[in-house]
């Protein structure tokens, strides 16, 4: 009876298509291109110094247990930027102590934070960051921010940077090559940063191990050229689209891909200091994920009988054969793996992971 449940289990796996091993988180905050701006109205019994950072998010495939959120305020990539507000999958929630009693996240499946009783010193950029926690790596881990901004007799910012990222997954057989649009802050004024990351991500909330990938500096004054540095890992592999005037924008194009490159990718331009009274706090961020095909671990039907196949890097998946051609990757129901001989999804202790 057993064996007959699992059967069944495996034959309804076969109609759920091809299954990716990694669940993708992608973040969206709908305010992002410009900036929120709170007037302070002095003695008007009718106001409230209530702002809504707004932000959404998705996970695919979805997770079981729920993501956790975390807003932040500072400079993206920094490991100094301050966790405002944390809230875990189990719904203990941390508040920095700075923002007692004035932020919270009234939905238990959103994450947009709601920020009362505002100050001038509020003001900055705010992070809304969402983990899905059964993948807590560059997959499951995506970010946006929105720009706050208090305004107390003060000019509005000037000179805003505002990114513009393709945030579809970016799928690339490895050798070949990557394009990641991304249109911005660009021209000589202009730096412009790509990371990936993060990595190190802890339970406390940090999750700021970020890799330069390539960096171009802003150049503001003199005929000096722009100076772009490229980290050892992708010599001779990365560069920057120009422009058509000599300089370059923040499009990015890599070559030879490895699997080591898959992972999550974040276009980071700003205006230089020098051009913007926001400091470090103008640049933006968004990201997008790479996804590499290793011709030398993907699932092959040639020269195979038609039948079912465990997946050669992943026991716990299994592909189709039907006439040299393949049909499709799919997993094996929760704790079961696919044994091969009885072209089943079974008990892992009855199976040899090929």
């Amino acid at each position: 009876m057993l064996g007959l449940l699992v059967v069944l289990s495996a034959l309804l796996y076969l109609g759920q298509g091809s299954a990716d091993a990694a669940s993708i988180t992608t973040v969206t905050v709908p305010d992002r291109g410009g900036w929120l701006v709170m007037w302070p109205r002095p003695g008007d019994p009718t106001w409230v110094n209530r702002v809504e950072l707004r932000c959404e998010y998705s996970i695919s495939p979805a997770s079981a247990t729920p993501p956790t959120i975390t807003w932040l305020r500072g400079v993206f990539a920094d490991a100094d930027r301050q966790v405002v507000y944390k809230r875990s999958p189990s719904g203990e929630v941390y508040v920095n102590p700075e923002f007692a009693g004035r932020v919270s996240v009234p939905s238990s499946n959103q994450a947009t934070l709601v920020l009362t009783d505002t100050k001038f010193d509020d003001w900055g950029r705010y992070w809304c960051r969402v983990t899905n926690e059964e993948q807590p790596d560059e997959f499951g881990t995506d970010e946006e921010s929105v720009l706050f901004w208090y305004k107390l007799g003060y000019d509005p910012p000037t000179r805003l940077s505002q990114v513009n990222l393709d945030k579809t997954p970016v799928r690339v057989t490895a050798g070949g090559t990557a394009r990641l649009d991304c249109t911005g802050t660009s021209g000589r004024e202009a730096s412009i940063l790509w990371f990936k990351g993060p990595a190190g991500c802890t339970q406390g909330g940090r999750c700021d191990g970020y890799e330069t990938v390539i960096h171009k500096s802003a150049v503001w004054m003199g005929p000096e050229p722009e100076n772009i540095t490229i980290s050892p890992n992708y010599d001779g592999r990365v560069s920057l689209a120009a422009d058509g005037s000599g300089s370059f924008t923040p499009t990015l194009t890599i070559t030879d891909i490895r699997p080591s490159d898959a992972g999550r990718y974040w276009c980071a331009p700003d205006i230089s200091e020098a051009y913007s009274n926001l400091g470090p706090l103008n640049r933006d961020a968004q990201s997008v994920v790479i996804i590499v095909n290793d011709p030398g671990t993907e699932p092959t039907c040639a020269g195979k009988a038609d039948g079912r196949y465990q997946h050669p890097t992943d026991c716990a998946q299994f592909y189709t054969c039907s006439g040299g051609l393949l049909y499709g990757t799919n997993t094996c129901p929760a704790g079961l793996v696919f044994n091969q001989e009885l072209q089943l999804c079974d008990w892992a202790n009855n199976v040899i992971c090929l």
